[in-house]
């Protein structure tokens, strides 16, 4: 059966894909988030030929409905976004990122072009239009480009009707101004139509068709490329460059980092948020523009805290990283230094001091600071995973849980927290725990060796060795494939394919003389 908007889906059918998808990725979905549940499903069932919802979602339960399962993940979270989200990055939009834009447009008698690439059900555009009103744009003198691969979305967020709660964040004057009431929910007004051009887009299509260079000011691309491979990033940074204005800006996800992924941006803070800028001619890629840079808050000194651990080597810096590198104190005030955090260090550098602590044994610092990093950004994915496992490194394993929850709190489909938790239970011998959370992320990352060869420790501890012979040989045939690092810090992890390939012909080795 169909409806106007397509496929009916059954509430059943949606509380089986709901349980189907916390057993495989341990991806908790409430019936408030029903609603990019019933999105995904309207948008996979029809390319499948399959009309009936519950039917669909047997098929996911089939060893061949994997892949189909592992798909609808990037459409699942579209639930999750709201209007306003990430509140720092909103405030430097209406403070200064927009305003600037708009003088500087009128000036060259021009339209102020941003992109809301990853639009979901329109939230983001529809709150950019909010800002734009307010500071008094009109439709002549600014337009919203809001894209998104998933085309139920974007039908819906063309329709700009939202259930009361999906508002709720609101203030009373933007809803009264912006919104009109429709049956129990609220319709966008005509105002912010007008502002706003939503199409579908693919990001990982290898030329965008529709974007000329150089013609766009602002690009917002929040929490979409944590679901890309290395490979697919960086083509769609060099199609985001050349769309770019020299001078114009990037901002990503709080937890998305170019660091080590892609070098052509500047890096510069403005109010308080890290975001990327094309540099002008003539400007190198490190140069950080005054115009754009103000100063950081000095950060406190982290309380000091007695008892040192074993000296542990820090992980290297991975995907989801600041591109600063750490400033190193010269050797005559190394001591200070270490007691006061430099005035301009951005989170990823403050993290960094951190895990120099724990490399010198100081651990109970470390995790101090660490600790205070959180409270000045609390939706830093790094900080949270390396919490976890500074945690885990000291016993503490009920803290370490809570820190890993609170990055799956963040980003529900992070394949570190699987794995760090997994190492975590390791730790404490909750075997069982383990392979639960190492089968997750592997789930979510087939590819990955080192969710291959950390399960096949489990399976050896658990003393099912045919279970560890195979999984061993699964960590060596998926180097085939380009290997990320992982985002957050842990010492010692093997961190190389030459490394883990070493490490499991090593162990399959001793297997089969055993």
């Amino acid at each position: 059966m169909l409806t106007d908007s397509g496929p009916a889906i059954d509430q059943s059918a949606l509380e089986d894909l709901a349980a189907l998808l916390l057993e495989r990725a341990g991806l908790k979905i409430s019936p408030d988030g029903f609603y990019g549940l019933r999105l995904a499903l309207r948008a996979h069932m029809p390319a499948l030929g399959i009309s009936d919802s519950g039917d669909y979602v047997h098929r996911l339960r089939q060893a061949a409905g994997e892949h189909e399962l592992r798909s609808l993940l990037p459409l699942v979270t579209v639930g999750k976004t709201d209007f306003f989200r990430d509140g720092r990055q909103f405030h430097a939009l209406e403070a200064r990122i927009m305003p600037d834009a708009l003088l500087e447009a009128r000036h060259a008698r021009r339209r102020v072009q941003i992109w809301s690439a990853g639009c979901a059900t329109g939230e983001e555009p529809y709150s950019l239009a909010i800002v734009a009103a307010e500071l008094g744009a009109r439709p002549k003198e600014i337009e919203i480009w809001a894209t998104d691969l998933n085309a139920a979305a974007v039908e819906s967020a063309k329709v700009g009707r939202y259930p009361g709660r999906r508002v709720a964040g609101l203030t009373e004057a933007r809803l009264a101004r912006y919104f009109t009431p429709f049956g129990d929910g609220y319709e966008v007004s005509p105002t912010l139509r007008e502002l706003v051009r939503f199409e579908g887009q693919n990001l990982a299509a290898p030329v965008f068709a529709k974007v000329l260079p150089g013609s766009i000011d602002v690009i917002l691309c929040r929490n979409v490329i944590i679901y890309f491979d290395l490979p697919t990033i960086r083509g769609l940074m060099d199609r985001f460059f050349v769309a770019l204005r020299p001078g114009g800006l990037l901002l990503l996800g709080y937890s998305e980092s170019l660091f080590k992924v892609y070098d052509k941006f500047q890096m510069v803070e403005i109010e308080g948020s890290f975001i990327y800028r094309r540099p002008k001619p003539g400007e190198r890629a490190t140069d950080i523009p005054g115009l754009l840079g103000s100063a950081l808050k000095k950060a406190e000194p982290p309380p000091k805290a007695h008892g040192h651990s074993k000296a542990a080597k820090p992980h290297k810096r991975g995907h989801g990283e600041k591109p600063a590198p750490v400033r190193r104190a010269p050797a005559a005030s190394a001591r200070a230094a270490r007691a006061e955090p430099a005035v301009h260090q951005s989170p990823a550098e403050r993290l960094e001091a951190a895990m120099a602590r724990s490399e010198r044994g100081e651990f109970d610092e470390a995790l101090a600071e660490v600790k205070q990093l959180i409270e000045a950004e609390d939706t830093d994915l790094d900080a949270w995973l390396t919490l976890g496992n500074l945690n885990s490194l000291m016993g503490h394993a009920a803290e370490a849980r809570d820190a890993f929850t609170a990055a799956l709190a963040i980003e529900p489909l992070c394949v570190e927290a699987r794995i760090f938790g997994g190492v975590a239970a390791l730790q404490i011998r909750d075997l069982s725990g383990a392979r639960a959370e190492l089968q997750k992320a592997l789930f979510l990352e087939p590819t990955l060796s080192l969710g291959h060869y950390l399960l096949a420790q489990v399976f050896e501890q658990s003393g099912a060795a045919e279970e560890a012979r195979r999984a061993y040989r699964n960590a060596l045939a998926q180097l085939r494939f380009p290997q990320r690092e992982l985002a957050g810090h842990y010492p010692d992890m093997p961190d190389s394919p030459e490394t883990i390939a070493r490490a499991a012909r090593y162990a399959l080795a001793a297997l089969e003389e055993r």
